[in-house]
């Protein structure tokens, strides 16, 4: 018998001469063998084996990922086709491209803007010098107050008249004056002033659940809140109503505090509220007045019988110049009661910055002055310039309606902390590059070479 490698058919065929050899019984029992075997798996016994087909791999994340991204591209749902889009590689690529326009646009525009910015201070720069001087005519000064974008509604009214002027060919104009217009006198839907004190009497145990509901949705406890942080040593509240602003008030700033009112119900809710909240604070006073008669209420005689102005270092008012009879007249005193260095702060409610919010002022002013008893369509711009004294931070929420001033005498400095970022950093940088732009003075060396 043959060994069984040698009956192989690769063997058989290497070898032919073995032929010769093998019986033909032998050949075609070897030739039935190959047949029968020529389709079997033969593995190796380190590899079991398996029935059926081949085992898949299992899938990885960045498969189901795709699998996933594929699926919400095909959403039927537009919201999360489109957020698949967008977060696709393509529209990535896109962006890119929209991003960089974006930037060559966004730096042509500031160039553009930095240049406006350059002519106007330069501009605003010769105007207050010349201001100084005592030279600038009313022209220039209302350009000065609307480069610094202090500009009221009379002052647009007479700026409008001198371009006209200016488009007719008149450049100079020293000597003209144009008739200055109260538009809180000349416009007819702003009801004349009255006293108030009998309509508050009547409102002060209502006043407070009347009027919680309004604040609360115009977020007006913010606005109160940065009132009474401007509270420093003796602080005088006028027209303080039912001390809306008490519980805002934080006694380690102050040194003491004295509220006025002209309605006495109303002060006795303030007082209440007041000795609730701080019932072992003793430098508190509560005085009924009119803030028209301040001057007289905050003389004090001595001991020895000489009289003694009060004065305080901060006053604060809270919608109370549209309830004065009159209120340029109550912001001179407040000026009067200052001392070096006060601040007068002021939270109050006029005519806002669009004319169809100011036509909706105008048409419900007499329903508001009956519920409230305030005149909410004042200009309040108007009043602060008549009163004389200069505004140190101005500015206005709710479409321009709510104002938030803080006011000082002329004769005061601004402090660090009120010079603006913009007139700090920005405008300052402006004005050296000015000042390195003007011709230096040539000396005799240089024009003896």
């Amino acid at each position: 018998m043959l060994p069984l490698r040698r009956l192989s058919v690769n063997y058989l065929r290497l070898n032919p001469k073995i032929y010769i050899r093998i019986p033909v019984r032998t050949l075609s029992y070897t030739q039935q063998i190959c047949q029968s075997t020529r389709y079997l798996n033969i593995r190796s016994p380190a590899k079991p084996v398996h029935s059926g087909s081949k085992s898949k791999k299992p899938p990885t994340k960045d498969d189901l990922a795709r699998e996933k991204f594929e699926k919400q591209l095909n959403s039927p749902n537009w919201f999360i086709r489109w957020g698949a889009k967008l977060r696709s590689d393509e529209f990535s690529k896109g962006m890119t491209k929209y991003m960089i326009g974006a930037y060559i646009i966004f730096l042509i525009y500031g160039y553009y803007f930095m240049k406006k910015l350059y002519v106007k201070e330069n501009e605003l720069k010769e105007l207050i010098k010349k201001q100084e001087d005592g030279k600038t005519n009313e022209y220039e000064n209302l350009r000065i107050k609307e480069l610094n974008g202090k500009l009221r509604t009379r002052d647009k009214l007479k700026l409008d008249q001198y371009k006209d002027m200016i488009e007719s060919g008149i450049e100079n104009f020293d000597g003209y004056e144009l008739e200055t217009t109260d538009q809180n006198k000349l416009n007819k839907n702003i009801l004349p002033a009255h006293d108030t004190t009998p309509f508050y009497d009547t409102k002060a145990e209502d006043y407070d659940n009347d009027i919680n509901m309004e604040e609360r949705v115009i977020g007006m406890g913010r606005r109160r809140k940065w009132l009474m942080k401007h509270c420093k040593g003796d602080v005088l509240e006028v027209s303080c109503g039912t001390g809306r602003n008490i519980k805002y008030l934080n006694p380690e700033n102050i040194n003491s505090i004295t509220f006025l009112d002209s309605s006495e119900p109303m002060m006795e809710v303030a007082h209440k509220k007041f000795r609730d909240k701080f019932p072992t604070y003793k430098k508190a006073a509560f005085v009924v007045g009119k803030a028209e008669d301040l001057n007289k209420l905050a003389q004090q005689t001595d001991k020895d019988g000489n009289s003694k102005e009060v004065k305080y270092d901060t006053i604060i008012e809270t919608f109370g110049l549209c309830s004065h009879e009159d209120p340029v007249s109550a912001l001179e005193n407040f000026a009067g009661l200052l001392r070096p260095g006060g601040r007068i702060v002021l939270l109050e409610h006029g005519r806002g910055d669009y004319d169809i919010i100011n036509k909706i002022l105008d048409k419900r002013a007499k329903r508001r002055l009956d519920t409230w008893g305030c005149r909410w369509n004042l200009d309040i711009g108007e009043i602060l310039d008549d009163s004389g004294l200069e505004i140190v931070d101005e500015k206005t929420y709710h479409l321009g309606t709510t104002w938030c001033i803080v006011a000082k005498a002329k004769s005061d400095v601004r402090t660090k902390d009120e010079i603006g970022f913009f007139e700090k950093y920005i405008g300052a940088s402006i004005k050296e590059r000015l000042d390195s732009f003007e011709e230096k003075p040539v000396s005799t060396e240089e024009k003896e070479q």
